[in-house]
């Protein structure tokens, strides 16, 4: 249901050769329209709505709330024709639709005070346009992600429904009292993989299953990926290196890898390493890894597919010297028909630092629903 899911690594590679297609939910969504300039438009995305609990040990608050970080509400259009025999032309228009309890406003951040409110405005994802040649490989010029912003994986729930980034906002305590205004849940994880960002892009051809790019990113930034992606027999693999240049007052570079692999019997499984450097010693260079286990099967329901991960994270100095994070989640999703899926996740995350202090956990647990159009 979102054009950046499971298959990210080698959709990265055949995107070098055909202008993306649009991931559609049922054979409803698959009706486009055209305009006057003979290009094939189609719009797509989908509505959520979920029930969110956080548990900081200092507090504690339910919220009816969008998706989760993969799944939250969203409109896109895709625009795709023919510049000439040889080169195709395609754009992206995609944001996160105005909804109420957004991520960052739908969690508990102080004691007792649960922040709720409505979200007025469109959150631009992405808007980009694409030319690619036939022979030559693939141009991206917008806002969408860069060559960096390639971490494999091949699960099919939809990692971190209910993940530590979605409740960013929630801080740590220390027995019944707040540990520290800079130590957020969220705070303490980073895959130090790229992200979306303005940016121009290109893309080589793919060449064995590998395909590399490079982006100049705003803000004199600049990076580069590789990926890969492959079937064989009944076995598929995407892997993903890449380097971002960031020159911040802060981080000099960020740089990572990782594989992830699927059997036909539905069995997955993921690695992934990310790391940053900088020159200054008295920065933070912080580091995580993590690794998950995954299971789809079409047994258990004549409906649709079900499917769970399971995912441990480990960070090391994300934001504050000394400061170690780990978080463990399990998340279900269910497919239905007419597009339709419901979910659930629960994560713990832990903390700890080297004075010998105790932090409370932060857990989440959420409910919740999606249909796609």
């Amino acid at each position: 249901m979102d054009i950046k899911t499971t298959l990210k690594a080698s959709v990265a590679a055949a995107a070098l050769v055909a202008v993306s297609a649009p991931v559609v939910s049922s054979p409803a969504d698959a009706g486009s329209i055209s305009n006057g300039n003979d290009n094939g438009v189609v719009i797509s995305g989908g509505l959520a709505r979920s029930i969110l609990y956080v548990d900081t040990g200092g507090s504690n608050s339910f919220s009816h709330v969008d998706g989760g970080n993969d799944t939250n509400s969203r409109v896109r259009i895709l625009i795709s024709g023919d510049l000439t025999e040889s080169i195709k032309v395609g754009g992206t228009w995609e944001a996160n639709l105005p909804n109420s309890n957004d991520i960052g406003n739908s969690v508990t951040s102080k004691a007792g005070n649960a922040n709720a409110g409505d979200v007025g405005a469109f959150g631009f994802r992405r808007t980009d346009i694409q030319f690619t040649h036939a022979n030559l490989g693939k141009l991206t010029i917008g806002q969408s992600s860069t060559a960096s912003d390639n971490r494999p994986s091949l699960d099919s729930v939809g990692n971190n429904n209910a993940g530590m980034t979605y409740v960013g906002d929630s801080l740590i305590f220390n027995g019944t009292t707040q540990a520290n205004t800079a130590l957020t849940a969220g705070g303490q994880f980073d895959s130090y993989f790229g992200t979306r960002a303005d940016h121009v892009r290109y893309d080589l051809p793919s060449f064995g299953g590998f395909n590399l790019g490079a982006s100049i990113i705003d803000g004199d930034q600049w990076d580069a990926g590789l990926t890969y992606g492959a079937t064989y027999g009944d076995i598929q693999i995407a892997a993903a290196a890449q380097y971002r240049s960031i020159q911040s007052a802060t981080v000099d570079a960020a740089y990572g890898a990782g594989i992830a692999v699927k059997h036909a019997s539905g069995f997955s499984a993921d690695f992934h390493y990310g790391t940053e450097d900088n020159n200054n010693t008295t920065t933070v260079q912080g580091s995580q890894w993590g690794a998950e286990i995954g299971y789809v099967t079409s047994a258990l329901s004549n409906l649709g597919d079900s499917a769970i991960t399971i995912n441990y994270v480990s960070s090391d100095e994300a934001s504050t010297d000394n400061f170690d994070a780990e978080t463990v989640g399990v998340h279900l999703k269910q497919n239905l028909p007419a597009g339709v899926a419901v979910f659930a996740s629960w994560e713990n995350a832990s903390f700890d630092d080297n004075t010998g202090a105790s932090y409370d956990d932060v857990s989440t647990a959420l409910v919740g629903t999606y249909i796609g159009f």
